[in-house]
């Protein structure tokens, strides 16, 4: 068992540091930018996308053409997570999907932020890398590049768009900075423990996730704790070996400990 415990400890932490991958911020047109971020901890993607701040905007992913792709849009007030229909032309010169047959709309992106400066606008949404909709295009977090396609409209309303107004290209995807992505240094106590264990970190963080993983690899436990309350309880937990790891921001910290 305790061989089992080490190789899975290893591997989580060599694959740790190379978890978090983004395309940076990229202008796609004069006054439209994209950063796209991939976590692969978290299993979740974090789009930004702004533009001017009367128009909608609209970017897909995994292809180079309008027909067969899995593409976000909004119109300044709501987001929609539309896919453009496989069909006879593979031309941008197509409306965006939500004139043009967008097909089935999952729903899959979450609305984390909408905010106007001046005249342009930021929107930023999240969604899970691998929805299991095989309209959604999946986000790897090993992957060197993303082709995607962007447009944006004269107004507010969805409607077609002309050649100054959208295009394809490759982003790449680099690895986030030693800094920005690296090992959490913290410390537990007691261990081995019996009901409470405490959790020390080395500065304030506003959100702690605390998870727990038996020998297998299998999610025990999870938890989000605040700096007046570092601890969780473990009393339930069988007796045996068991991984803990913590994450705050982008920083990712691994510790084995023993239930007794």
């Amino acid at each position: 068992m305790k061989k089992i415990v080490f190789i899975f400890y290893l591997s989580i932490s060599s694959s740790l540091l190379a978890q978090i991958v983004t395309t940076g911020t990229q202008t796609l047109l004069p006054g439209l930018t994209t950063n796209i971020e991939i976590n692969g901890n978290t299993l979740t993607t974090k789009l930004t996308l702004s533009g001017p701040s009367d128009v909608w905007l609209a970017i897909g992913f995994g292809n180079s053409e309008m027909n067969g792709t899995d593409i976000f849009m909004t119109d300044g007030s709501t987001i929609r997570d539309a896919f453009s229909e496989p069909g006879p032309s593979s031309s941008l010169e197509r409306p965006v999907p939500a004139q043009d047959s967008p097909g089935n709309e999952s729903g899959d992106w979450n609305l984390i932020s909408n905010t106007v400066t001046g005249e342009t606008r930021t929107i930023v949404a999240t969604r899970i890398n691998d929805t299991q909709d095989p309209n959604d295009y999946v986000f790897d977090v090993t992957a060197a590049s993303l082709s995607i396609i962007y447009a944006h409209g004269g107004t507010s309303n969805y409607a077609w768009h002309g050649p100054d107004y959208r295009g394809t290209t490759v982003l790449a995807i680099n690895s986030l900075s030693n800094e920005e992505n690296k090992f959490l240094n913290f410390d537990i106590s007691p261990n081995p423990v019996s009901d409470l264990i405490n959790i020390k970190l080395p500065t304030v963080s506003k959100k702690i996730v605390v998870e727990i993983f038996d020998f297998t690899g299998r999610l025990i436990k999870s938890k989000i704790i605040s700096n007046n309350d570092k601890s969780l309880n473990v009393k339930k937990l069988s007796n045996g070996v068991y991984i803990i790891k913590i994450a705050t921001a982008n920083k990712v910290g691994l510790k084995r400990f023993i239930k007794n």
